[in-house]
């Protein structure tokens, strides 16, 4: 996916470091990540209720609890990254073990007409896990990505030293600091080789999102089931970048340069959701949910450290740190489901969950992301989301598996960011207290050119039938993740 970079006014370049569409999407993301029961049920949780990781998806799962309970998670991820680029293979791996959520709930006996009880709900629930390591390892025959650089200063007008600082303080001065180009009346040169580079390109990325929810559910004489639920989702996120070039001829007076980026994300914000679930026979519940988009006010901090190497000496330049405030809203999601009941002994379920990534928008009040919002306009699209759960009970025992489809934000036909999820696990119930245990493989597939992530601009070289044309630095990735979850949930009455 492209880099934009937000040159509208002098204002633009200290931000351009920051805010992007890969970092909207982050924020906007949802991959439930609640009990052990759901995660092994795929999370197709809508129409199920009684479980605290339910009430993230359809609030009015929480009517269905007939006892108070207190439920917590803590799960192991284990992230493997597998690249491709150039023909040469590269591989990184991230570890994680958090707690996925703690939740307290409690029924109240009405017995008022038609509503027979009312349930609350108080706890966290998390929504995302940005645990990510990869790695790029390749040769370059044709360009630098500082060819690139020279295309998008060509196309804006760097004329200068001060034109450079003032529009990318963070990025491309840097490396004017440390030699790895220059400017004089000529225009811009290089002692870097025209190709016949070694490029290494990595990404950590940590942190999560969570969502510390307030919610009711009501119970409408067994029948139906209505629950609303206000939530205060919240994140942090921690993005290192790191790139290098190497010289791969021997005695020349460039060695290599790299630049390491740092991007600290933390934001804090509000939403609500209602849902329904209605018994319209016994074998069959069905479920539908709203939740509003969530209103975050993110604070970005980011900086850069460059380092070059020449045969007269060793150069290094730390950028000062950037610190905006601004506000991003998410999508509107709509979740439909049902539940299939074979008495006490098991369930089939499904769920259905739309949301529009188009509609992403970040804004300020002192800065006009027109640019960034008709850009995420322009590449995101609708998708849909599918996910299917079994559980079957014998005795104290419960038996579950589950399947999970998370369609790409770039439109449901498309293969780049997908992800397909695949789980099973188990209960085990002894008088109040319950452990369940879940295992869930996740695999997500993405392709991207290297040079995009750092210039919406193409790095141009002369190829073997003199035509001049944009070199080709397609990276193509498989991430898999392995997920092991442990709920332990207490009766308390």
């Amino acid at each position: 996916m492209k880099r934009i970079f937000l040159i509208i006014t002098i204002l633009a370049p200290l931000f351009a470091m920051a805010q992007d569409e890969n970092d909207m999407l982050d924020f906007s993301s949802v991959n439930y990540q609640g009990t052990a029961k759901g995660a092994a049920m795929g999370n197709a949780m809508g129409a199920v209720g009684s479980d605290f990781s339910a009430i993230a998806i359809n609030p009015a799962g929480l009517g269905l609890f007939r006892k108070s309970t207190f439920v917590f998670t803590p799960d192991f991820t284990a992230t493997s990254t597998d690249s491709d680029y150039q023909g040469n293979a590269g591989s990184d791996r991230a570890f994680k073990l958090s707690l996925n959520n703690v939740g307290l709930t409690w029924t109240t006996d009405v017995n008022d007409g038609a509503l027979s009880t009312v349930s609350f709900a108080v706890g966290i629930n998390k929504l995302n896990n940005y645990t990510y390591n990869s790695f790029v390892d390749g040769d370059n025959p044709n360009t630098s990505l500082v060819d690139a650089y020279f295309s998008e200063m060509e196309a804006n007008g760097i004329l200068n030293e001060n034109d450079l600082e003032n529009y990318y303080p963070n990025s491309l001065y840097p490396l004017l600091y440390t030699g790895v180009f220059g400017i004089d009346e000529n225009g811009y040169y290089t002692d870097l080789p025209a190709g016949g580079i070694n490029q290494q390109y990595g990404v950590s990325k940590r942190g999560h999102s969570r969502e510390f929810t307030f919610a009711s559910g009501f119970n409408f004489n067994e029948k139906f089931f209505l629950g609303v639920s206000v939530g205060i989702p919240y994140f942090d996120r921690k993005v290192t970048k790191d790139y290098k070039e190497t010289n791969l001829t021997y005695g020349e007076v460039f060695k290599n340069w790299n630049q390491t980026t740092h991007l600290n994300n933390s934001g804090v914000g509000i939403n609500a959701k209602i849902g329904a679930i209605v018994y319209p026979a016994k074998w069959i519940r069905l479920g539908a949910a709203v939740h509003t988009p969530y209103l975050y006010k993110v604070t970005d901090t980011w900086g850069t450290e460059t380092y070059s190497s020449f045969t007269d000496g060793n150069y290094n330049y730390e950028s000062p740190t950037g610190t905006y405030d601004y506000t991003v809203t998410t999508p509107l999601r709509f979740n439909a489901s049902a539940a299939l009941i074979f008495g006490n002994y098991g369930m089939i379920t499904g769920d259905y969950e739309y949301a529009d990534y188009s509609k992403m928008r970040a804004s300020s009040h002192d800065y006009n992301y027109s640019n960034l919002n008709n850009f995420i306009k322009d590449t995101y699209r609708g998708t849909s989301n599918f996910r299917l759960g079994t559980e079957w009970r014998w005795q104290t025992l419960a038996f579950r598996a589950g399947y999970a489809f998370y369609g790409s934000p770039l439109g449901i036909d498309k293969k780049d960011l997908r992800t397909t999820s695949y789980s099973c696990g188990f209960g085990y119930t002894h008088h109040r207290f319950t452990i369940d245990a879940a295992y869930v493989f996740s695999q997500r597939k993405n392709s991207y050119d290297l040079y995009s992530q750092y210039s919406m601009y193409p790095a141009n070289y002369v190829d073997a039938s003199g035509e001049l044309v944009a070199d080709e630095t397609q990276i193509k990735e498989t991430t898999n993740t392995n997920q092991v979850v442990v709920s332990f949930k207490f009766r308390l009455d």
